[in-house]
């Protein structure tokens, strides 16, 4: 086993995935807040999954624990998986530090959330090739400015519930699936109340 290199010198996104150190945590490193189990659906199994068919977990793992040192690892199982719950992602929040029962408290706090999730869907598409994650990135991209524009109309409480039933059918589809993200979804539109 390598003494691995410190947390400043992990390799970019666009490194092998399969060539990667295993980083050892900062002794500063502070374990993420006690999990609710309840916010977790552990029922599908691995073969079951939709999502990163050709992504070897083990071995994105560790990169993904150098990237983001302070989020368990059960969380980026369950992405993988496909098993996080919507509300789940607010447990990517790094600077999480109470265990009270997750929801998204504003805008800036959901999308901050998502774009962790985003680079963490990222990081498990790279054995698709780097055309797919770019893809992959835009269209992550463009669900996030629909959001923004979005907000500008609807209450902030409508469109977290909007945007977790969003999520919530991607993950059901495959989170790894470019058209998903694009999708306009309206179905999901009565779910957002406008602003007054």
């Amino acid at each position: 086993m390598s003494s691995g290199a410190p947390i400043e010198n992990v390799p970019s996104q666009n490194a092998p995935i399969q060539n990667a150190p295993i980083q050892h945590m900062p002794d500063n490193f502070s374990p993420p807040p006690v999990i609710d189990p309840a916010f977790i659906d552990v029922s599908s199994p691995d073969d079951a999954r939709v999502s990163f068919r050709n992504t070897d977990l083990e071995a994105v793992i560790p990169v993904l624990r150098a990237r983001f040192p302070n989020v368990d690892p059960l969380y980026f199982t369950k992405i993988f998986r496909g098993t996080i719950a919507a509300e789940g992602l607010v447990w990517l929040d790094v600077d999480r530090q109470d265990a009270t029962p997750p929801d998204f408290y504003n805008l800036a706090h959901l999308l901050y959330c998502f774009e962790v999730y985003g680079q963490v869907v990222c990081i498990m598409a790279q054995p698709q090739g780097i055309e797919h994650e770019l893809e992959l990135q835009r269209a992550l991209t463009e669900h996030r400015l629909r959001v923004l524009k979005l907000a500008r109309m609807a209450t902030f409480d409508s469109l977290n519930e909007w945007h977790k039933a969003v999520l919530s059918e991607q993950f059901r589809d495959g989170q790894d699936k470019v058209p998903g993200w694009r999708e306009k979804r309206p179905q999901l539109e009565a779910m957002l109340k406008r602003q007054m």
